[in-house]
C-alpha cells in the first residue's frame, strides 16, 4: 500500500511501467483473497495477470501503449485501485462506501476519448465492475424524440441496451442547448433525457455506467443546466491535444501496425506537414494524422509502385519503405478536409 501511495501522490505522473505494475500486482493480491462469495470481484483478471497469450494483449495494456493521456491514465487507475480495495475491505466485514462510476472525458476532436472511453469498458469488465463492459454509442438525435413521451422511451431502451456496460453519449451538452427544433411549450426534449437518465446516474448500484463526451467549454454549460449533474459525474478526464512529438509517435505507431516505415527525408517531410496541420484551425489531432496516414500517404505509394511496374522486383524492406513522394503536400490535405467537413455538414441538416 505504500508503494501505491508513492506512485500516486508523486508530483510527476506515474510511467507506464508502473501503472501496469501496480494494476498487475494488486489484481494478484486481491486474487490470492479471494471469498467463496460474490463481494471479490475484481480477481476476476486473467489476462491482467499474466495467464493471456502474448499477442492478445489486454484492454489495460492498450490504454497504457496509447500516447500521451498520462492523467487519463492515472485517473483510471485510481479508480481500478479504490474499487480493488474497498471489495478486500467489504470482504472483511469493514465499511467500503460505494463511488459512482460514470464520468465526463472532455476534449477537442481526435483526442482519444471515444478510443478510451471503449478501452474503459474492458477493462472495467476485466476488473468485475461491469458485467459486459460492451459500449452503446448515440448522441442527441439518437434519444432526443419528436413527440411528447417519445424521448423517455427511447433513453429508457438505450439504457437497456447498454446494461451490464456503458451507454456513451457523445455531445452530450446538446442535450441541454435548447435543441432548437423539438421545443413545445419552451420545454426542450433534450431536458426529458436528462431526467430519465438521473435515476441511474444517481445509483452507485447500477450496472450502467454513462459515459459523456464532448468540448471543454461546451461541458460547463452542460454541467450548470442542472445543480445536479456534477456530483452525479464524479469523474472529468481531461484530453489535451496531442503535441507535434506526440502526432509523430501517434503516426510511426500507425504505420508499424501495417508494416511500413519512413526514410528520413520522407520523416521530415511528415513532420513538416503535421506542423502545419497542427498549427492551423484544420488540427484534428490524432484523427488528422491517421487521415493523412490512411487516404493519402499509403494510396500515394501504392499508385507510385504500381506505376512503376516493378512490384515484383521489389524486397520486402522496398515494399514498406515509404519515401518524400509519398507525403501529401499541405494544401492537398487541408482541400480533402474541408470537402469532407462539406460532406459531413451536407449530411447533418
Amino acid at each position: 500500500m505504500k508503494t501505491m501511495t508513492f506512485y500516486m501522490c508523486n508530483n510527476e505522473y506515474p510511467k507506464v511501467e508502473q501503472l501496469i505494475e501496480i494494476h498487475e500486482r494488486y489484481s494478484l493480491a486481491i486474487s490470492e483473497q479471494e471469498t467463496c462469495g460474490d463481494e471479490v470481484v475484481a480477481s476476476q483478471t486473467p489476462a491482467l495477470i499474466g495467464n493471456a497469450q502474448p499477442e492478445a494483449k489486454s484492454a489495460w495494456e492498450q490504454l497504457m501503449e496509447m500516447t500521451g493521456l498520462e492523467s487519463v491514465k492515472e485517473i483510471i487507475a485510481k479508480q481500478l485501485s479504490y474499487h480493488r480495495i474497498m471489495n478486500v475491505r467489504r470482504s472483511a466485514g469493514l465499511k467500503a462506501p460505494k463511488r459512482l462510476l460514470h464520468m465526463l472525458l472532455i476534449g477537442n476532436p481526435g483526442t482519444g476519448k471515444t478510443t478510451v472511453a471503449r478501452l474503459i469498458g474492458k477493462i472495467y469488465e476485466e476488473s468485475g465492475l461491469l458485467s459486459s463492459g460492451h459500449i452503446v454509442e448515440t448522441n442527441r438525435a439518437g434519444l432526443v424524440g419528436q413527440f411528447i413521451g417519445q424521448s423517455e422511451k427511447i433513453t429508457t431502451e438505450k439504457l437497456q441496451m447498454a446494461s451490464g456496460g456503458i451507454l456513451y453519449i457523445d455531445e452530450i451538452y446538446s442535450l441541454v442547448d435548447g435543441g432548437g427544433t423539438d421545443n413545445v411549450d419552451g420545454r426542450d426534449f433534450g431536458m426529458r433525457v436528462i431526467d430519465t437518465l438521473m435515476p441511474v446516474l444517481s445509483n452507485p448500484d447500477s450496472d450502467v455506467m454513462v459515459i459523456g463526451a464532448g468540448y471543454p467549454e461546451n461541458i460547463k454549460f452542460f454541467l450548470k443546466a442542472n445543480p445536479g449533474l456534477a456530483s452525479r459525474f464524479p469523474l472529468v478526464l481531461e484530453f489535451p491535444d496531442f503535441t507535434l512529438e506526440e502526432l509523430m509517435e501517434i503516426a510511426h505507431k500507425h504505420l508499424e501496425k501495417y508494416d511500413f516505415r519512413l526514410s528520413e527525408e520522407a520523416e521530415l517531410k511528415l513532420r513538416r506537414l503535421i506542423e502545419q496541420v497542427h498549427a492551423g484551425k484544420n488540427n484534428g489531432n490524432a484523427r488528422q494524422v491517421i487521415t493523412i496516414i490512411e487516404n493519402h500517404l499509403i494510396p500515394n505509394f501504392c499508385l507510385r509502385i504500381d506505376a512503376a511496374g516493378s512490384i515484383a522486383s521489389l524486397s520486402k524492406d522496398e515494399m514498406g519503405l515509404i519515401i518524400p513522394d509519398d507525403v501529401p503536400d499541405f494544401n492537398a490535405v487541408v482541400s480533402s478536409f474541408l470537402q469532407e467537413k462539406r460532406i459531413s455538414i451536407g449530411f447533418n441538416r
